[in-house]
């Protein structure tokens, strides 16, 4: 792993590389749509659902799924029970297997990783995190997204519902400081580490059309244990071409002391599908 000195920062700077690449989603509250900032979410600022129904994760009304009238328990994601196996690391997966978790479009993340079945309309702030949801109420109360309904905690983020005067419900969401404060990592393992890349994987990627999170794999050197994530990301299908496949090889460096140091994004390798 190239760089394992890199601040965290460069989780910022490897997220805004994948959604400014198409690999995922971005959103930007309103107050940051002129500074930079660094939200992720599956769907646009104007709370433009096409992500999801390009994703073939809106099923029925999209204007009826993110109602503020539909009800809203708070958030349901987790270690997903039901999806396919971990296909392990990059250069663990055969070509072919590559290509049937990609005709499979609920395979898009595997047993463990974090997941969520239902779609939403959310703003993920990966940085900087929150210490309560009280800190995410008034973060998000400075976003112009509407009325304050209500807020969640899991053991992972901080949660904020609105309801705009269209009766639209958005979610903010920022990551728990006391979970991981954008350097360490509570209780810190491998495991937890390579659940924690899933997540912002997902919060960047989720509701993407044409992304998954195959699997991982752990390895341990002198520095520490480097966890690598395989991706896969799909550009979509033209007339007379076929679909791209690249996979994507995210690598994370977890030292002694809990430290999170983000490292290396590298194509590992490119295949074609769909040829029309």
């Amino acid at each position: 792993m190239p760089q394992r000195t890199v601040a965290s920062v460069k989780l910022l700077a490897w997220l805004t590389l994948f959604l400014l690449t198409g690999c995922g989603g971005s959103a930007l509250l309103p107050e940051e749509a002129n500074a930079g900032g660094a939200s992720h979410s599956a769907t646009s600022s104007n709370g433009d659902s096409g992500a999801f129904a390009a994703a073939g994760k809106m099923p029925g009304n999209p204007q009826d799924l993110f109602a503020c009238s539909t009800p809203y328990a708070g958030p349901d994601g987790g270690p997903r029970l039901d999806g396919p196996t971990d296909l392990g690391g990059c250069a663990d997966i055969s070509d072919e297997l590559v290509l049937a978790r990609y005709q499979d479009r609920s395979a898009d993340v595997p047993q463990g990783f974090y997941y969520e079945p239902s779609p939403s309309i959310v703003y993920w702030k990966t940085t900087p995190c929150s210490n309560s949801a009280e800190d995410t109420v008034a973060r998000g109360a400075k976003g112009g997204l509407g009325t304050f309904v209500d807020s969640y905690s899991t053991d992972w983020f901080h949660e904020a519902t609105y309801c705009s005067n269209d009766n639209t419900r958005t979610i903010v969401r920022d990551l728990r400081c006391d979970y991981f404060n954008g350097s360490k990592l509570k209780d810190p393992t491998p495991e937890r580490l390579a659940y924690l890349a899933g997540l912002l994987w997902w919060s960047a990627s989720g509701n993407r059309s044409g992304s998954f999170l195959l699997g991982h794999s752990v390895v341990n050197d002198d520095a520490g244990a480097v966890v690598e994530l395989c991706t896969l990301f799909t550009h979509p299908v033209r007339s007379g071409s076929c679909a791209e496949l690249q996979l994507i090889s995210l690598k994370y460096l977890l030292r002694s002391d809990g430290t999170v140091e983000f490292g290396s994004s590298e194509r590992a390798r490119t295949l074609k599908a769909d040829c029309r």
